[in-house]
Formats: structure tokens, C-alpha cells, sequence
């Protein structure tokens, strides 16, 4: 290397390469014209580097050269910080241990970081400006927003890039203009919320066409802010004109954790829609669902916003501030029947406690999205503290509950489930019992009286029919019913043929009728008491008292049950009984016969149906006869007496059951006027007669 003068003046140094020279050379070069030390890895820097040897190289185009060698080998010449020397290091490492330069004139080392003040511009534009000029290897720009500036991060040349452009683009520029623009169809707050996203998406697609204007909606009123150069109002202008129209509506769900359906309801409709709202036809619609307990509501997205916000804060109220009290009136039933048949759907879990506080979340649109999932339910009390309280006032028929609002909108349905008017049914038993006895009896009487060798004989076949006495001299009058037929010679002999046949018929009718509630049990008892003595025998006096008493007559009770189409399943049980005969000793009941059906039948409404019967037959045929004489064909009629009994009873029970329906007791009614008329009754109800007016 030859140091020259270049053209006599002072301090210009005229430098000259061989053709190829290496890089840890050039560094060497550099260290010594500049007058300060670089430390460097030996190593790293063993590579040949090709420049003109017979161009002449000033100080600082050798360096711009070194730090370009260096930099297509990843590399670069920093300062760190507190050293007066730079070092050669990796350019992945040197944008963190480089030090932070205020001056670029005080800067030595060919990779930088330098501290660039912005004045007027805003920061964030200022750094996508010098972002144009740094490399993507080894550049990079940093926001210092307290402090207005950005720190920028690369090698020289890049950095003097950059300085000068955002010197370029850092003056004052025109006040905005800020105009006030009134909407139409459009909220303001969905307005602005969709041309931020408009302008974002616009700036991603093409940089140089970004809005440095803002949009802001005024509070309490239908329209927006604009604040924005004037070169930029009119496409502000044309942007809002464009969009300004009609939300969409659309449906969400809303599941009151805290506090009931219907209070939740009122509240929303308050605040987010109240009364004197002017909107379009089908823009706002709520609808409590009970069955699932959520709200489905129907309004634009900005409003679903506000009802969002609302519910979040509902939600967040402690639990315990506000326990309500209600009363449910039970029309229908006793309310101590409801009251214990809610006692045990409360402990079951029909009624479900609060679950675990969620973030309120839109459910998907449509009235036909899934409905949010709810928690299992759990028992009627958490902690120390019941969920929910029940009690009944008599006084009232009322039921009083305390609990959380959103419970007790859970047992209002369940309530009105319960208190439900009870059918009636006219239950109407027909117990017909038919009796049939046939009974025939023959017989022939003989008697024969006379002498042989001085004996008196007399031979006679008698069966108490009543045959006269051959010593008498006329026939005896007639006692016995039947047929008879007498002959008789005075001291010789008498017959006597009877016949008799006997034919009984009979019916029982016995039609009990009862009213009863459904699944309700009735009893009809039409009962004679017979009493008899009991006697007490010890060994010096017997005492007679009363033994008691056996009943005896008709028994009727019923349970129906309406089933669906109005067929009634009728649990029954029906009794006759009676006394057949005389006791046979005074401290005995007398015999008594019962007949007895007993079931569970499913009979149409209004029609008589036979549920039951019994038939009992008895047959018997006697013969009296004179022994080996009666035997004789033929000729043994005349030596005998013959009965005959046939007996056949049948017992049937018919069912006839009515639903009784009518609120105004009109079925009731109808079926009453005839069992009135039979009585002689009159019903009460006024009558409207006609009257001629002249």
C-alpha cells in the first residue's frame, strides 16, 4: 500500500489495493485511518475480498466498502456500549448490544442505533415511513412513545435513509377539520365500530391510501364526529353515506341467572327499548321462553351491545341483596295437597338452583339455535342459606314462596302445572239379581184295612200326604195345595193321589249412585244392622248382653280415574248381602249371604257396561218310596212319593260413568233434573218465562 498526496492537498489520502485483498486486511485498513482500535475474530474474517486495484480509495469510500463486505457476510462494526473500541460481530447480535447514538455525527461504528425526536407527525406513521428504508436482515424501529421518537436500528447508510426521510415528512401540516355528520338508518356506535374495521382492512390491502381522520359517535344522539384533514371530509363524507343504512335484526339468547325471567324482561324492555322508541315495524321483539327459562330477543347488533352490558351487571349483584316474596292463590285442590306435593318436587330437584356465574355470551342467531346448556339441578338449599321457602296460609288457599326471583318464576309454572280443576265423574252401579225356582212333587197314599181268622190287619204306604182313615165313613176336607184325588171304601181301604208343581220368579234391582272427584275414592253403603245377644254362663249366674250386631245390604265403593279420550279406569268393589233366615238360637247372628264383585275396569264415558256377574243353578229330585215295593215296574209308583227342585239365580252388575266437565256445572245440571222431578225438588235455578208487552 502506497500513501500518496492526492493533488498536494492537506489531509486527502489516496489509497491503493492490490486486486484481491482480505477481509480481515481491509478491517486492519480501517482501524488505522480512522484511529481506533476493532476487535474482531480472525477467524470470521478469513475470506479474500475482489476491489480495483488501479481506482484510488479515499478513507471513507474504503470503509463504506469494508462494512458492505462485511455486511453480505452477516456481519457489522459496532460500538457497544462504554468501550471507545468497535468490534466485529454478528448482525443478529448487534441490534442488542449496539449503543444508543443521540448524534449521528458522533457515531463511529457502520451498524447504528440512533435516536430519531418526531415532532409533529404522529409516531406510529412516522415508523412505517422508515421502515421503507431499513433492511429487513438487520433493521428495525422502535415506538418511544413518552418520549415522542423512534430509536432506528441498522447499518449507516440505512440510518441516513431514514433521517432523511422522516426530516422530510416531520412538519406541521394543516389543523383537521372536525364536521358533525347526522345518521339516518344507522347507529352510531355500529357505524363507527364498521368503517374502523373498513379503514383497517384498507390499509393492510394498500398502504398508501390510508385515512389519517377519525370517526367518533356522539353520545345520546343520532350522529357521528368526523375529525380529519380537509382533504380526506369528503371521502369521510362518501363513506358514511354509503354504509349509513339499517342494521340487520337479528335473535339471541339471554339465560337470567340471578333474577327471574319476567323481571329480567321488564328491565331490558326499560333500558335498552323503552316505551316511547321510534323504530321500524319488526326491529325490536322479546319473548320469555319459560320451558327453557331464557329470553329470545330480536334486535340489531348495537342493541344486543347494550343488553349484553346490562345483563353483566345484573349478573354481577352480590347474592342475598334482594330475596323477594310471592304468593300463588290454588284454585283447584287444597293448598295443603300442593304444599306437600311441592315439599317433595323441591327436594327431588324440580326446581333448579343458580349455577356458577358465566360470562354473558350471544347465542347464536335464529329462534331455532340451540338453547344454552344449564347445570344439573341440585337440592332446594345451598350452604346455610334455603334457595327457596315454602308455606301454606288455609286462611287463603294461598302459597306463600321466598327465594331468589329467578326461582320463583321456576315454581309459578310448576304451580299452575299442579292447580288444575279435577274432572268429576257420576259413578251410577246397576246390581240386578234374578231368581228362578221350579219345584214338582207326586206321590200316592194306599191304605188297607180288614179281618182274617178273627185278626184285624192294616196295611198302608203313607208319605204325610194326608190319605183318609178307611174305618171313617167320609172323606176328610182338603188341606194340602195341589191336586188331589181321594177314594175311599168305608172299612176296607182309601187312596190318595197328590200332585203339586211349583214355579217362582224374582228380580232384584238395586241402582246406587254416587258423585266423586277424580282419582278420588267414594263409598255407598246401604246397610240394616241386625243385632244378637251374647250369654256369659259361670258357675252361680248366667249374664245375657249384647254380642253385637251383622250388617247386611248394599255396598258400593269407587276410585275412577279419567284417562285420555275420556275413558274412565274404575277401581270397584260392590257388595249385596241379606238375611236368609231366622237365627237359630238368640245369642247367634242369623245366616246372611253375601255376593261380592270386586275389580279395576277401563268403561267408555256415558255408557252402560255389565262389569261382573254370578249364576248359581241347583237341581234335586227326591224319592219316598215302600221298600222293595217301589222297586216294582210300574206298579212301584203306587208305593212311592216323588219331588222334584230346580233353582237358578243369577246376580249382574252394570256400570254407567260420566266425565263431568262444564265449568258452569252445566252436565251437572242435566243430570240432577230428573232425580229432582222424581223427588218433588225444585233446583234453584231462576227460570225465564215469557212475557207479552203490549
Amino acid at each position: 500500500m502506497e500513501e500518496q498526496d492526492a493533488g498536494g492537498h492537506a489531509g486527502h489520502i489516496v489509497i491503493a489495493l492490490d486486486p484481491s485483498q482480505r477481509l480481515a486486511d481491509l478491517v486492519d485498513y480501517c482501524a488505522y485511518l480512522r484511529e481506533v482500535a476493532i476487535e474482531y475474530d480472525a477467524g470470521q474474517l478469513d475470506a479474500a475480498v475482489q476491489v480495483d486495484a488501479f481506482v484510488g480509495l479515499d478513507p471513507g469510500e474504503l470503509w463504506r466498502i469494508t462494512n458492505r463486505a462485511l455486511q453480505k457476510r452477516g456481519m457489522a462494526i459496532v460500538q457497544t456500549a462504554g468501550s471507545k473500541s468497535l468490534s466485529v460481530v454478528e448482525v443478529a447480535k448487534a441490534a442488542g448490544i449496539a449503543r444508543l447514538e443521540e448524534d449521528l455525527a458522533d457515531a463511529k461504528a457502520g451498524y447504528l442505533r440512533l435516536l430519531a425526536p418526531v415532532r409533529r407527525r404522529p409516531l406510529e406513521r412516522m415508523a412505517e415511513a422508515a421502515r421503507l428504508v431499513l433492511t429487513k436482515e438487520g433493521g428495525a424501529v422502535a415506538e418511544l412513545r413518552e418520549a415522542s421518537a423512534l430509536i432506528l436500528t441498522d447499518y449507516r447508510p440505512n440510518v441516513e435513509q431514514a433521517l432523511a426521510l422522516l426530516s422530510r415528512i416531520d412538519v406541521s401540516t394543516s389543523p383537521p377539520i372536525i364536521e358533525e355528520i347526522a345518521l339516518e338508518e344507522a347507529s352510531p356506535l355500529a357505524l363507527v365500530a364498521l368503517l374502523d374495521r373498513i379503514v383497517a382492512a384498507r390499509k393492510q390491502v394498500a398502504a398508501d391510501a390510508e385515512l389519517t381522520g377519525k370517526l367518533q359517535a356522539i353520545p345520546d344522539s343520532q350522529s357521528v364526529l368526523v375529525i380529519a384533514p380537509e382533504q380526506e371530509l369528503e371521502h369521510w363524507r362518501e363513506l358514511i353515506g354509503r354504509f349509513d343504512r339499517r342494521e340487520p335484526s337479528v335473535t339471541e339468547h339471554y339465560t337470567p341467572r340471578r333474577f327471574g325471567l319476567s323481571e329480567t324482561a321488564r328491565l331490558i324492555e326499560a333500558v335498552v327499548h323503552p316505551p316511547d322508541s321510534t323504530e321500524r315495524p319488526g326491529a325490536w321483539r322479546l319473548v320469555e321462553d319459560g320451558l327453557t327459562g331464557t329470553l329470545l330477543i330480536t334486535t340489531t347488533p348495537s342493541r344486543h351491545q347494550e343488553i349484553r352490558a346490562l345483563m353483566a351487571r345484573v349478573e354481577s349483584t352480590e347474592r342475598g341483596a334482594r330475596r323477594p316474596i310471592k304468593s300463588f292463590p290454588i284454585r283447584n285442590r287444597q293448598v295443603s295437597e300442593v304444599l306437600g306435593l311441592l315439599q317433595g318436587l323441591l327436594e327431588a330437584g324440580a326446581i333448579q338452583s343458580e349455577p356458577e356465574a358465566a360470562p354473558i355470551e350471544a347465542g347464536a342467531q335464529g329462534a331455532t339455535a340451540p338453547i344454552p346448556a344449564r347445570s344439573p339441578s341440585v337440592s332446594m338449599s345451598e350452604g346455610d342459606e334455603a334457595a327457596i321457602t315454602v308455606s301454606a296460609d288455609e286462611a287463603t288457599n294461598r302459597i306463600i314462596a321466598l327465594g331468589d326471583a329467578r326461582l320463583l318464576d321456576q315454581l309459578g309454572p310448576l304451580i299452575e302445572t299442579l292447580d288444575v280443576r279435577h274432572a268429576q265423574v257420576l259413578v251410577e252401579a246397576l246390581v240386578v239379581s234374578l231368581s228362578r225356582t221350579q219345584a214338582r212333587d207326586l206321590g200316592v197314599e194306599l191304605q188297607r184295612r180288614g179281618t182274617s181268622d178273627g185278626v184285624l190287619y192294616q196295611l198302608s204306604s203313607l208319605f204325610g200326604l194326608g190319605s183318609p182313615d178307611p174305618a171313617s165313613l167320609a172323606l176328610p176336607a182338603s188341606t194340602a195345595a195341589g191336586g188331589s184325588l181321594a177314594v175311599l171304601d168305608p172299612g176296607e181301604f182309601s187312596a190318595l193321589v197328590r200332585a203339586l208343581e211349583t214355579v217362582s220368579e224374582g228380580r232384584s234391582i238395586t241402582i246406587p249412585k254416587v258423585l266423586v272427584n277424580n282419582n278420588r275414592q267414594a263409598r255407598l253403603d246401604s246397610l240394616v244392622q241386625t243385632p244378637y245377644l251374647s250369654t256369659n254362663a259361670s258357675q252361680t249366674v248366667a249374664t245375657t248382653s249384647f254380642g253385637g250386631s251383622l250388617d247386611a245390604g248394599t255396598s258400593i265403593s269407587v276410585k275412577p280415574q279419567v284417562a285420555e279420550g275420556d275413558q274412565i279406569v274404575l277401581d270397584y268393589t260392590i257388595s249385596l248381602s241379606a238375611f236368609v233366615g231366622e237365627s237359630a238360637d238368640p245369642s247367634l247372628p242369623p245366616p246372611r249371604e253375601e255376593q261380592k264383585l270386586a275389580s279395576v275396569v277401563t268403561v267408555p264415558d256415558g255408557h252402560t257396561v255389565v262389569v261382573g256377574g254370578l249364576e248359581l243353578a241347583a237341581e234335586s229330585d227326591g224319592v219316598s218310596q215302600v221298600p222293595l215295593l217301589g222297586d216294582l215296574p210300574i206298579l212301584g209308583n203306587l208305593f212311592q212319593s216323588r219331588s222334584r227342585s230346580r233353582t237358578k239365580s243369577r246376580f249382574f252388575v252394570f256400570l254407567r260413568c260420566g266425565v263431568l266437565r262444564s265449568s258452569t256445572f252445566e252436565d251437572l245440571k242435566y243430570h240432577s233434573r230428573a232425580d229432582l222431578k222424581t223427588a218433588g225438588l225444585d233446583d234453584g235455578w231462576p227460570r225465564l218465562e215469557p212475557r207479552v208487552i203490549q
